[in-house]
């Protein structure tokens, strides 16, 4: 039975720092979002750890800190600080004092929308989180998800949601929004902008360190969720040789439907098809794909002409969003059975000048051109089942190409032309996406290889059985590349235990279970580093380790 949570949505504790971030814009404010502007912060004297009371008004020229300590019994109020030494001891109790702070800042929890209970920030004997960091108004998550400030923009964005309970984060976001793939530093642009010249932002005492973290080790401004967890005072270690876990892997497991992710296409809502328990088989049955551009046998067909003429196979497939940032959950495996492209391009002969085949949706998604032999290496096919049923409206319904050890970028919804072309030869590659977007932040791969944790949200709070041990599945996975191993740590990197994945194969993910017994009670960090082999055969280290926090009771 999960605890009943002390909130039931993100809020700033003092109004200071409500994270905004981009839907600000609209002026609709953090309560669009389930924020609650907070009550003025309490005087220093309502804080104290001593229970004497100020029961005099102050004096009109008093500096506010003399008033406090005048209050204060047995410490006397003229005269030489150092003179007064002999009094400390009996109101400057520091036990007392920290005890006083770490209950009156003890961290927040709320059940989020999959009903977990969660607590960002943990709790530790002297609320210095709390106190000093002013951890739970920082960091993109502090007062909304990313999913509601996405609907919030004033203009259209494409929607991701996920199945599995992870918490979305700006991790998703550094792929489109990098250099690599605009040209330019859009994202920065794009959140720093809409903070600092919105009036909601700095009502709420929004700052630069809402969002950053001052490193003073490269003298820059960091993200604050990359180091948060680094940060945070009241995580348990536990050490390589001392940690009680157990780990297995597969690479068969296949994504319940209810976990599957869903992203939008580029039609007007009016026209998604998201109801998957009213699947039209009308549309299925005259839905045409055109194939078409440089080929010698240009036809139009429907869905059931194409399965008529070129047959179907079933294949076990993963689907890793090219986006699917450190730690994130947009990845899925499913069992799919469709048309094989191979045969599609036989039967269209292109011509010999061509190269290229583009899947193009309906909604006129064409960035996926693929090289033709890509295509048929990587068994691309023409989807139009998912696990023994007829494809989801929710997947792309009635039709949607797949392909092995390609990014989710190329697996394009709702198929209406399967076009052939021929670009120069040092370009043939570009517009398949095998998850190499760069971080702005360091110019290095971003979330190649990746993995995460993907039946429990980071934070949890987890109680009882599940507790006893606590029982963690996650993916591992780097698109083209096949996964060497994985190491997990429990004492902020400082010592691993080592998950050995041989014979890994790239065309499907690596699904890892874990059994962790915790030694006490407490607030556990899990930090996961993966490595995958790169075609040239060296071993590809994570950039950034996935972390994962949790709270056990």
């Amino acid at each position: 039975m999960r605890e009943q949570a002390t909130r039931t949505g993100r809020r700033s504790r003092k109004g200071i720092a409500c994270a905004a971030v981009l839907a600000c814009v609209l002026g609709a404010g953090c309560l669009a979002w389930g924020c609650t502007p907070a009550a003025a912060p309490s005087d220093g004297a309502d804080k104290t750890a001593d229970s004497t009371t100020t029961t005099e008004p102050a004096p009109a020229t008093s500096d506010g800190y003399s008033d406090q300590l005048a209050s204060i019994s047995g410490f006397p109020t003229e005269g030489r600080f150092v003179d007064g030494v002999t009094a400390l001891p009996g109101f400057y109790k520091n036990s007392e004092k920290n005890a006083a702070n770490a209950e009156a800042n003890e961290p927040l929890r709320y059940t989020d929308r999959n009903g977990f209970t969660v607590q960002p920030v943990p709790s530790d004997d002297r609320a210095f989180n709390i106190t000093y960091l002013n951890a739970e108004n920082r960091g993109c998550t502090s007062c909304h998800t990313l999913e509601s400030a996405i609907m919030s923009l004033p203009t259209y964005h494409r929607l991701i949601f996920f199945g599995y309970p992870t918490e979305q984060t700006f991790a998703n976001c550094i792929a489109c929004h990098s250099k690599t793939y605009q040209g330019t530093n859009y994202l920065g642009e794009a959140i720093h902008n809409t903070h600092m010249t919105n009036a909601m932002f700095t009502s709420q005492g929004g700052t630069c360190f809402s969002c950053h973290y001052n490193d003073v080790e490269t003298q820059t401004l960091g993200r604050w969720d990359d180091y948060k967890y680094n940060l945070y005072h009241g995580i348990t270690d536990v050490a390589a040789e001392e940690v009680q876990v157990t780990t297995s892997y597969d690479q068969t497991t296949i994504t319940p439907a209810e976990n599957r992710f869903f992203k939008t296409v580029k039609d007007e809502p009016s026209e998604w098809l998201v109801d998957d328990t009213q699947v039209d088989p009308s549309i299925y049955e005259n839905w045409t794909v055109s194939i078409d551009g440089d080929c010698d046998n240009p036809v139009t067909m429907t869905l059931p002409e194409m399965e008529e003429q070129f047959g179907t196979v079933k294949q076990v497939m993963k689907m890793d969003c090219t986006i699917n940032g450190v730690g994130q959950a947009t990845i899925m495996q499913s069992e799919v059975e469709g048309i094989p492209l191979s045969k599609v391009i036989e039967f269209a002969k292109p011509k010999a000048s061509a190269n290229i085949v583009s899947p193009i949706g309906s909604d006129g998604y064409d960035y996926a051109q693929m090289p033709i032999d890509w295509v048929v290496d990587n068994n691309a096919i023409l989807v139009t089942k998912m696990d023994g049923e007829t494809l989801p409206n929710t997947q792309g319904y009635p039709c949607m190409v797949w392909v092995y050890n390609t990014s989710g970028g190329n697996f394009v919804k709702r198929i209406s032309n399967l076009t052939f072309m021929t670009q120069p030869e040092d370009a043939a590659m570009s517009q398949v996406y095998l998850g190499e977007f760069a971080d702005d932040c360091t110019g290095e791969v971003y979330s190649k290889p990746n993995s995460g944790v993907l039946n429990y949200p980071t934070n949890v709070v987890l109680t009882g059985d599940e507790a006893k041990p606590v029982h963690l599945e996650g993916f591992a996975d780097a698109w083209n590349e096949p996964i060497k191993k994985l190491e997990f740590s429990f004492d902020h990197g400082a010592t691993w235990t080592t998950l050995d994945t041989p014979n890994n194969d790239s065309k499907y993910w690596t699904y890892w279970r874990m059994d962790f017994t915790p030694p006490e009670a407490g607030t556990y960090l899990m930090d996961i580093r993966t490595t995958s082999i790169a075609p040239d055969g060296s071993d590809h280290v994570s950039q950034y380790d996935t972390q994962f926090m949790f709270t056990v009771e």
